[in-house]
C-alpha cells in the first residue's frame, strides 16, 4: 500500500476512533441524566456514592446486604435508595427491613453517618411507567440486631416460629413449606 494510502487509512482510522468515543460520552451523558432525574427530589444536590455495592460488617451483629443506590448529601450524610419494580405501588415491611439491614452494613464498614430514613423507588413494570419514591424510617440498629438474633435461633431451633400477621406474606415465601408443616 503506498503512502496515500496509509494516510487515508490512519485518517478512517482517528475518525472512527472519535465516533465511537463521542457516542460512548454521549451513552454515558443520557444514563447520568437519566439517573439524576429519577432521584427523589430530597436528592437533587446529592452525590451518588455507591451503586449497586456490596457491604459486610460483623458489628452489632453480623450483615451482609447489597444496596442498590447510596447518596450523599451536602451535609455528608448517606441516603438509600432501593429500587423495586412491582405492581403495588407502596413500600413493604421486608423492604424496610432490607434497607435497615444495608444501613447497619453501611455503617459498620465505612463508618460514614447514615440517615435513619430512606427511599424505596417503585416502579410499574410497564416500559412508560416512572418510579415513585416512598420516604420510609429505618428500623434501629437494635431492632436490626433483635431480628439477626431471632434469625438465628429459628434456624438454630431454640425458637419456634410465628405466622406472620398478613397471611399474603407467606405467599412468595421460600420457607413456606416448612411452616406449613409446622401450622397446619
Amino acid at each position: 500500500m503506498s503512502a496515500l494510502g496509509w494516510g487515508v487509512l490512519g485518517g478512517v482510522v482517528v475518525v472512527c476512533l472519535a465516533l465511537v468515543i463521542a457516542w460512548r460520552r454521549s451513552v454515558a451523558t443520557d444514563a447520568a441524566l437519566a439517573e439524576r432525574a429519577s432521584r427523589p427530589d430530597a436528592l437533587r444536590d446529592a452525590e451518588l456514592v455507591y451503586v449497586e455495592r456490596l457491604f459486610r460488617t460483623s458489628k452489632p451483629v453480623g450483615v451482609v446486604a447489597k444496596i442498590d443506590r447510596a447518596y450523599r448529601l451536602p451535609s455528608g450524610l448517606l441516603v438509600l435508595v432501593e429500587l423495586k419494580t412491582r405492581w403495588i405501588n407502596q413500600p413493604c415491611l421486608s423492604d424496610v427491613i432490607q434497607m435497615s439491614a444495608q444501613r447497619v452494613a453501611v455503617m459498620g464498614r465505612t463508618r460514614q453517618a447514615v440517615a435513619s430514613y430512606a427511599f424505596v423507588m417503585v416502579k410499574a413494570p410497564t416500559r412508560r411507567a416512572l418510579p415513585i419514591a416512598h420516604r420510609v424510617q429505618l428500623m434501629s440498629d437494635e431492632q436490626v440486631a433483635a431480628l439477626v438474633r431471632r434469625r438465628e435461633d429459628i434456624l438454630a431451633g431454640r425458637v419456634r416460629p410465628r405466622r406472620p400477621q398478613a397471611r399474603n406474606t407467606c405467599l412468595s415465601c421460600a420457607f413456606r413449606g416448612q411452616c406449613d408443616r409446622l401450622f397446619p
